[in-house]
């Protein structure tokens, strides 16, 4: 998942010859500035929740997640990951991260089946249940009878990662999810995550850029 443009076609005659005639180290300045600004652009964009065409990005499904703004964790994370003279990369340095990006940009419609969860969940026994976990428990309103109480309460996020271990919340979790026990009990299921379309920038936005920096570059007195 990299953003990958080529900028000859957004120059003057003029200004093409110029950018041909830069030694390497002026080609390579250019390059990464052109980049880091249209980074900058995508930053903006994750801001704003907005797609490359300034359409709000869609909104999630599961609003439980708080207000926290969508895909931040991408954009701190893009960088300039490739650098040479006639070329410049932007993108994410990590496979994961990129995959995720990709998913995230593109999105995707994928296939998942029961067999394949069970693998992805596989802990080591005796693991305590995480944090996500214990926050659903109570979510789906979970009760159980603590020492000193005389009638089922709903207990803390602190008791249920200190009393259950992470398989037994899942199962938990499955059991009390409303979706899952109205389920009709399919073995697999389809998964469409949207499309929303942070990173790049429009031709426009990017031809101003490329001029723009090739100028302060040919006028640059180093």
């Amino acid at each position: 998942m990299a953003f990958d443009l080529d900028i000859r076609g957004m120059l003057e005659a003029q200004d093409l010859l110029a950018l041909m005639e830069l030694p390497t180290p002026k080609r390579r300045r250019l390059l990464n500035n052109v980049a880091k600004r249209v980074r900058s652009l995508s930053r903006q964009r994750i801001r704003n929740q907005q797609n490359l065409n300034g359409s709000p990005f869609a909104a999630r499904k599961d609003t439980s997640k708080g207000k926290k703004k969508m895909e931040t964790g991408l954009g701190k994370l893009l960088d300039v990951t490739r650098l040479t003279g006639t070329e410049a990369e932007l993108g994410w340095r990590n496979t994961l991260t990129r995959w995720v990006a990709s998913q995230q940009h593109n999105g995707v419609s994928e296939r998942r089946t029961a067999a394949q969860m069970r693998q992805w969940n596989k802990v080591p026994p005796g693991t305590a249940a995480t944090e996500k976990q214990a926050k659903s428990l109570r979510r789906l309103g979970f009760k159980t009878r603590q020492e000193g109480k005389k009638t089922l309460t709903r207990p803390s996020v602190a008791w249920i990662q200190q009393h259950l271990n992470y398989a037994r919340a899942g199962l938990l979790i499955r059991v009390l999810d409303d979706e899952r026990a109205e389920s009709t009990g399919a073995q697999s299921w389809n998964i469409q995550l949207p499309a929303r379309q942070f990173l790049g920038a429009s031709d426009s936005e990017t031809s101003q850029l490329v001029n723009l920096v090739l100028q302060q570059i040919l006028n640059s007195p180093r």
